[in-house]
């Protein structure tokens, strides 16, 4: 048993124990309410990926595909005075795939060089099936699909001036411009894909090259086959829709719009149509 005088002596201890003031408990004088310092939205600076000319312009231009017939059909006054310094990254798809697209997309952009002078260049997001390169005479890889995956834009100069190609890359295993051979027991390259993990990555290609663009035109796979993200679209200003009028079915149209945000469809352009048409 514990005598008296301990337990006193231990009551004090435990007294002054709980009494006891840590420099954290002394009383404060004013707190200062402490903010984080965060830029003005106008101070932030979004960095643009880095932007390499192939040195090996385009070698040719395919008349199947270039041609004077195509190309003068846009040459009409696209673009008002007020609206000269507009710069616009845009989509040209189709409903279906053989509709004409990619002959749109580069006589299109053909026609905005060579009519207006303006500084344009075409993204083949045709992965699997790419014609740009062949188009133009540029080499396929290194090109989007190496963007996506690494950062660095790629772009081949064409023999027309102020026009560009970012060719699709190296997908399904492809490497620098011709299909990869490889000999029995070797083993062929994984090939780089394009999904939704590449969207953000897509919007920076897509960023980057409107700072260094006037117009920025993707021929973008046909919507229905499920070729890529739809989502990619999301990414752009706009699509424009080609539609072969000898055989586009209305039916195809609206499993297209199941698809997509009509608002996010700027026009449509009719292909194939005769002089009676007209």
């Amino acid at each position: 048993m514990l005598d008296e005088r301990k337990r006193e002596n231990m009551a004090l201890e435990s007294k002054d124990f709980f009494n006891h003031r840590t420099p954290e408990s002394e009383p404060r004088g004013e707190e200062k309410d402490y903010k984080p310092v965060v830029p003005p939205i106008d101070k932030i600076v979004r960095a643009p990926n880095e932007i390499i000319p192939n040195p090996v312009p385009g070698r040719k231009l395919d008349p199947s595909v270039i041609n004077f017939k195509y190309y003068n059909r846009f040459n009409y006054s696209l673009l008002p005075k007020q609206n000269e310094d507009l710069r616009l990254a845009f989509g040209i798809t189709s409903a279906t795939p053989g509709e004409g697209k990619s002959l749109v997309a580069s006589n299109l952009a053909v026609s905005l060089t060579v009519g207006y002078r303006k500084k344009t260049i075409l993204v083949d997001l045709n992965i699997q099936r790419p014609t740009l390169h062949e188009t133009f005479g540029t080499v396929l890889s290194p090109g989007l699909v190496e963007a996506l995956h690494e950062g660095t834009i790629h772009v081949s100069q064409t023999k027309i001036p102020y026009l560009s190609v970012l060719s699709a890359g190296a997908g399904r295993g492809r490497q620098y411009g011709v299909d990869s051979s490889t000999k029995r027991g070797e083993r062929r390259p994984p090939p780089q894909t394009v999904g939704l993990a590449q969207m953000a990555a897509f919007g920076d290609v897509i960023y980057s090259l409107q700072q260094e663009y006037e117009f920025v035109i993707v021929d973008m796979p046909a919507i229905n086959t499920g070729d890529f993200p739809i989502l990619f679209a999301s990414r752009l200003s706009g699509l424009l829709v080609v539609v072969d009028t000898t055989r586009t079915k209305k039916a195809e149209i609206d499993k297209m719009f199941r698809h997509l945000n009509e608002n996010q469809v700027l026009g449509f352009v009719l292909n194939r149509v005769t002089d009676e048409e007209e």
